[in-house]
């Protein structure tokens, strides 16, 4: 039987590039001071398991690499060398190539041993550098003769339920010599024999010229979930792990006889160690047991899992269409059927919903490194902190989200911050503050970028706006307008291009991923005392709770969390101003006042006769006028740019329960767009 690997692939790229993402973490947190075994023991493991794992799915340069890598790793937890700044700048160099070679794999790309080479040498230098010879834990074979190994080996009864392959297993022995195996059948029951589990336990007796440590990560992808004892190998024996069974020689022609039952306390199994031959269950933080509540699923499965909750969505709407038609003496069973149904519906969407959202750590996790290493380059002292980030955001969301917030970190590092000794002069701390915040407001998340650095030079933004042409030599800008205007396309202060940033490509791209993500973002900025980005954006973009509305014989969707109220403009509450357009007053103050019917081309009542649905969007209120309130709607939202085009103050479209199709409103445009000349004219 051929096995085909790939199908392993996924679930080992996606665990290892989870496992660099902790180790990188805990290399900073190494870096910064922190010295406990746990920690150490938990970067060796992370490498440690990409190497076993590596070698058995055929990405044998990426085994070789991490090997190498690893005995560097067991080296520093064992205290033979200091994790000094350049020793951590060499770990991250080999974190980042070997996430690297797993994008590259991943894509099928070729394997660069070039850049594996640059490293080795890097690492060797690290190891030698400190004036002890590594230990050779378990030594290979002498050159030309080919050793013996005993391999007991006994799987867990999930073992098969977790996608392992003992067949895979014996192949990719079998290839590195000469492979005998007998089965130990003495655990299969007589009766109530499940297929799943696995009964069965192996005598191996291997002949090869390979290294202990080769074998051994033979096994590294299942480690977790076996019974596992290698012994012989000439004198690199490793010694013998007292809580494995004694299986019988492989030679043995008779039945096997039943295994003596291992010790157990507390229900833990223990297993054998994969270096040493022993490993015990106090040796590890609990933190770093298998995890057999977290299943890894495709995002493309969830998507269509989501697109389904909102064709049902769509199917209540039609429903409750349908019951609005019947006669009042035919209606009351289907009605009682029909609640119950979005009842369901309506948890099956949270649900959904919730499997899809991810904490902020993803998305805040990269900026420690980050931050460190543009902390080097430019010779600045900074301080990060991290709040919010158990707060909780689409994941789809999340990952478009990204490089936006590189974009304004960077942007903070380069013109906010200061250096140490204009800190110093300026009477501030030597080391600044930046901080990265996140928290849930109603049924949107506010993200907050902020540093203690220059705060916005209103003049240079001036000089700068006047040179691009964007404001006459002589026209005042106010506080408002500059921070608009660090928002142009091609704008930037920076005098000199560096690798921080000042390359052409600036805050515009982050306000336009921003808007694409139905978001707003704001900047607020006080001269010596720093800078604040608040971006704000919806928890999710597929469903949303809307209020239909009506202009003409058009009906829009206004997203519900937007709407502040709802009124009749009396007599006199409308007015007009020159060069503003209508507002309308309300309480006594007053709003720009929008008609929806004349922002689309279309027919519609005039202030006396509709209704002034109030707006909020980024902290600013507007009034859009429509004919008619017609009820709440929760909606499926559908991208038109896929299949259409953007549409100016369109998010997206729905399909409604008669089957029309109807357009979504951004609000967030709407309210930018009571400034546009093109509306007032």
């Amino acid at each position: 039987m051929s096995i085909d690997l790939r199908q392993f692939h996924a679930s080992f790229f996606s665990e290892s590039l989870e496992g660099l993402d902790a180790t990188e973490a805990n290399l900073l947190r190494l870096e910064g001071g922190e010295r406990s075994p746990e920690l150490l023991n938990a970067i060796f493991r992370a490498i440690h398991s990409i190497k076993g794992a590596a070698g058995s799915l055929g990405f044998p340069q990426i085994g070789r690499f991490t090997h190498e890598f690893e005995n560097v790793l067991d080296d520093l937890r064992k205290g033979r060398f200091e994790a000094d700044p350049e020793a951590v700048d060499i770990m991250l160099a080999c974190v980042d190539h070997v996430r690297y070679s797993l994008r590259a794999a991943q894509q099928e790309k070729p394997h660069d041993p070039g850049k594996d080479d640059a490293l080795l040498g890097r690492l060797a230098e690290l190891r030698n550098g400190h004036g002890k010879e590594p230990e050779r834990e378990n030594a290979t074979p002498e050159a030309g003769g080919a050793g013996r190994y005993r391999i007991r080996f006994r799987p867990a009864p999930g073992f098969f339920a977790s996608g392992n392959d003992v067949v895979k297993l014996f192949r990719v022995l079998d290839g590195m010599g000469t492979l005998a195996a007998k089965a130990d059948l003495s655990a299969l029951p007589e009766e109530g024999f499940d297929p799943e589990k696995c009964y069965l336990a192996w005598a191996l007796d291997l002949e090869t010229e390979r290294a202990r440590e080769e074998i051994a990560d033979v096994f590294g992808w299942v480690e977790d979930d076996c019974e596992l004892e290698i012994e012989g190998g000439g004198p690199a024996a490793a010694s013998k792990d007292r809580s494995a069974p004694a299986l019988p020689p492989a030679s043995a022609g008779a039945a096997p006889a039943a295994p003596q039952a291992p010790e157990r306390r507390g229900g833990d199994r223990r297993k054998a160690d994969r270096r040493t031959g022993s490993r015990r269950s106090d040796d590890f933080d609990p933190l770093l047991q298998p995890r057999s509540d977290l299943l890894h699923v495709g995002r493309a499965k969830l998507d269509g899992l989501m697109n389904a909750v909102g064709e049902l969505v769509i199917t209540k709407t039609i429903l409750k269409q349908i019951l609005s038609q019947l006669p009042a003496d035919a209606s009351g069973r289907f009605d009682e059927a029909l609640q119950e149904l979005e009842h369901r519906a309506r948890e099956l969407q949270d649900s959904v919903m919730s499997i899809r959202m991810q904490p902020m750590s993803f998305a805040f996790g990269r900026f420690p490194r980050l931050v460190r290493d543009l902390c080097q380059a430019s010779g600045k002292l900074v301080q990060l902190r991290v709040s919010g980030e158990a707060s909780e955001l689409d994941s789809t969301v999340i990952e478009k989200l990204v490089d936006p917030l590189t974009h304004l970190v960077r942007n903070a590092l380069d013109h906010g911050i200061e250096p140490p000794a204009e800190r110093v002069a300026a009477g501030k701390m030597e080391t600044a503050t930046l901080s990265l915040h996140a928290e849930h407001r109603g049924g949107n998340i506010e993200i907050v970028v902020a540093d203690d650095g220059r705060g916005i030079n209103r003049e240079r933004v001036r000089a700068k706006a006047v040179e691009l042409g964007l404001v006459g030599p002589q026209d005042p800008v106010g506080e408002e307008q500059a921070h608009d205007l660090i928002f142009s396309p091609g704008f930037s202060t920076a005098e000199r291009l560096n690798e921080l940033s000042g390359r052409g490509v600036g805050l515009d791209v982050v306000r336009k991923n921003v808007s694409a993500l139905n978001g707003t973002i704001k900047v607020e900025s006080e001269p010596g005392r720093g800078t604040r980005f608040v971006i704000r954006l919806p928890l999710t973009l597929a469903i949303v709770d809307g209020m239909r509305v009506a202009v003409a014989d058009e009906s829009y969707i206004l997203p519900l969390a937007s709407i502040v109220e709802c009124v009749r403009p009396g007599a006199g509450a409308v007015r007009s101003i020159a060069q503003h357009g209508d507002v309308l007053e309300i309480r006594g103050e007053y709003l720009p006042l929008v008609s929806l019917g004349k922002l689309f081309g279309a027919p519609a009542a005039g202030p006396d006769r509709g209704i002034a649905v109030v707006l909020e969007a980024d902290g600013e209120r507007m009034a859009l006028l429509v004919d008619a309130l017609l009820g709440q709607e929760q909606v499926v939202i559908k991208t038109l740019e896929a299949n259409y085009r953007k549409i100016p103050c369109v998010a997206g479209a729905t399909i409604l329960g008669e089957g029309r199709v109807v357009l979504i409103l951004d609000v967030g445009a709407l309210v930018r767009s009571v400034e546009s000349p093109q509306y007032q004219n």
